[in-house]
């Protein structure tokens, strides 16, 4: 999970037996204990849903990442996906957890259930760590985060697990009357993998970025809708002009039912990632985002819609991005991000 404070110390090094309880865990009951959804896969793994290609392995003892091939034990896991790099803290974490009590035996994934209250993490009392990672790890503009903050669209969330206290960034997508449906929550760091959505959050309502022409932009992440509208910025177009909806997956569901709310609009320009690397389940190379905005292209051009696809010529907006301020930074000699302002709103 994000970034990481921790309270109290264990003596090095780990004992046999401790070391054995780490490799006893079951990696799948562990992931579900900590938040992590899964469903089926195939007769040997079960999937990380939200995840893309990550896969865990039945028996309970790995996991395997398509994209890039990557795979890895219980520790390795922490370390990737839930931001605890150390692997000291990333040992100490797993003892805490109570999922090796059952070591052959695995979550099973359940039937589908009415969604219950979505209740937002709380919000920390500070916010520097989300300012840095958006405006200086991620380069967006500090104006349009800024934005985003005074709509209470992104804060910095806290939680405390473990001894351990988490921060990272929650985006958030609310309903009509402005409650709050979904929340994604993400670890500031360039490092971390951890992204997962908050329990009772409902993806048909994602993280928007409300526009006044009849144009709507569609992205798999916010991350990825803020990075657009940074290089529009930089380019001297008017970044509040468009609407931007992120799905926070390879949907368009978000995006249907913002349709519904702004009648307006009736041009949609799909920006899925463009996933070079990416592998299906054989293992062959597949585009997901690009196959995804092909299909979602001719499904609203069906319901009359003017549709286009816009491309990123690296993997994600986000990336276009970075270059290009790289260019900048190259052209003009220095190149400053803004300076991140110590309090929050």
């Amino acid at each position: 999970m994000g970034s990481i404070m921790r309270r109290g110390t264990r003596q090095l090094p780990f004992r046999e037996e401790q070391m054995k309880q780490v490799f006893d865990t079951n990696l799948i009951d562990f992931a579900v204990r900590h938040g992590f959804e899964i469903e089926k896969g195939d007769k040997n793994t079960v999937h990380v849903k939200h995840s893309g290609g990550l896969y865990l392995f039945r028996h309970g003892r790995g996991y395997f990442q398509f994209a890039g091939g990557k795979s890895g034990n219980i520790i390795q896991f922490v370390q990737e996906y839930m931001g605890i790099r150390d692997f000291k803290d990333a040992v100490e974490f797993i003892l805490g957890c109570h999922a090796y009590e059952q070591t052959e035996h695995y979550v099973p994934v359940a039937e589908k259930r009415a969604k219950g209250e979505l209740i937002l993490p709380e919000k920390d009392k500070g916010c520097s760590q989300t300012l840095a990672y958006l405006t200086r790890t991620r380069g967006i503009d500090h104006e349009i985060v800024r934005s985003m903050m005074e709509q209470e669209k992104i804060y910095q969330a806290v939680t405390h697990r473990n001894g351990y206290t988490f921060r990272n960034c929650a985006f958030v997508g609310y309903d009509e009357n402005g409650k709050a449906r979904y929340c994604a929550l993400r670890a500031p760091g360039k490092g971390s993998k951890f992204r997962q959505d908050v329990e009772n959050s409902d993806k048909t309502y994602g993280f928007c970025m409300e526009g006044s022409s009849n144009r709507v932009y569609e992205f798999e992440a916010p991350i990825d809708a803020m990075s657009h509208a940074t290089l529009c910025k930089l380019h001297g177009i008017d970044w509040r002009e468009d609407h931007r909806v992120a799905e926070g997956c390879l949907s368009d569901k978000a995006l249907s039912r913002y349709l519904k709310l702004h009648p307006e609009v009736d041009e949609i320009v799909f920006c899925y990632d463009n996933d070079v690397d990416g592998k299906d389940a054989r293992g062959q190379p597949h585009n997901h985002g690009q196959v995804q905005a092909g299909l979602s292209a001719e499904a609203f051009a069906t319901a009359g819609y003017k549709v286009y696809i816009q491309t990123s010529q690296g993997k994600d907006f986000n990336e276009d991005l970075m270059v290009f301020r790289g260019m900048m930074e190259q052209k003009q000699g220095s190149f400053s991000m803004g300076e991140v302002e110590p309090e929050c709103l």
